[in-house]
């Protein structure tokens, strides 16, 4: 796979819909599957507390509200193209654990020894991938891994060369998107792995201080996030060797975490009042 040989533009996008829980406080898209379904999360009071949300043909609903996803702080990550729906709530215990939602039952993800444990991906086969890290005991991160978790078995995974992974993104061949560094006092960079190979990602914006990788889908088209010199951040659309990197009109920072095979991609974005928004885009070819 080709990343960014050459750093030509992608067409500008055809448009924008801004999504927005009725009467919510905050509104976020993390993931959409090739049927259109979106999931993320919301709030109705100042957040937090935020709660996982599901957005099915245009319908705003709390996901699972009878389960812990409903009486706990949670947020959904990525949905299958079965409905199968993974992402993060916080515990009793503080701490946050990884969730795989299937026909109503939820199976709680913890990567033996860790302090949190996130889950950013799922297949149709129902592989999970995600992050976990280690606290020390005033809450500062120690480390941080990637793992991958099928049929019940965690197996850690990292970029190579990596100090901390993070998992954002797996398609149906098993490619595998997210972000690493060297260290916490280094910056972080996107990587692509497809088919045993690996490649680090760095989007090609004078002054980007931070690439993080959030999606891929089978056409090979991956989106992801970046920070500028000033510190805010930007969604961008990387196809082969093109590249987009684009805002929500009007919006003051712009984040890109979910692409289907039909290249509708989702994120957040946030406007000049502060106020937290989800969107769905579309780009021209």
């Amino acid at each position: 796979m080709a990343l960014l040989a050459s750093a030509a533009p992608i067409r500008a996008q055809e448009n924008f819909v801004s999504l927005d829980y009725p009467g919510g406080t905050l509104t976020a898209a993390r993931g959409i599957n090739n049927r259109g379904d979106i999931v993320g999360s919301y709030s109705t009071v100042p957040p937090p507390p935020y709660h996982a949300l599901l957005i099915h043909r245009g319908q705003y609903m709390p996901l699972a509200p009878s389960t812990l996803l409903g009486a706990d702080q949670s947020e959904a990550f990525k949905i299958n193209d079965l409905g199968d729906v993974v992402g993060e709530f916080v515990g009793d215990d503080g701490f946050f654990h990884g969730f795989l939602l299937r026909k109503g039952v939820v199976t709680t993800l913890n990567f033996p020894g860790a302090s949190d444990t996130y889950a950013f991906g799922v297949t149709n086969s129902d592989t999970v991938v995600g992050q976990w890290d280690v606290l020390d005991a005033d809450g500062n991160t120690l480390s941080s891994h990637g793992y991958i978790w099928q049929a019940g078995t965690f197996t850690e995974w990292n970029f190579p060369g990596s100090v901390d992974t993070g998992i954002y993104g797996v398609d149906e061949r098993g490619d595998l998107v997210g972000g690493w560094d060297a260290g916490i006092t280094t910056l972080q960079h996107g990587f692509v792995c497809s088919e045993g190979r690996c490649s680090s990602f760095d989007v090609p914006v004078q002054g980007a201080t931070l690439t993080q990788v959030n999606a891929i889908n089978m056409r090979g088209q991956f989106v992801g996030t970046y920070f500028d010199a000033s510190g805010g951040f930007h969604a961008f659309l990387a196809v082969g060797a093109k590249y987009a990197s684009f805002d929500f009109p009007g919006a003051k920072f712009t984040s890109a975490w979910g692409i289907n095979s039909r290249g509708q991609i989702v994120g957040r974005y946030k406007t000049p009042d502060g106020k937290l928004h989800g969107y769905k885009a579309e780009f021209g070819k």
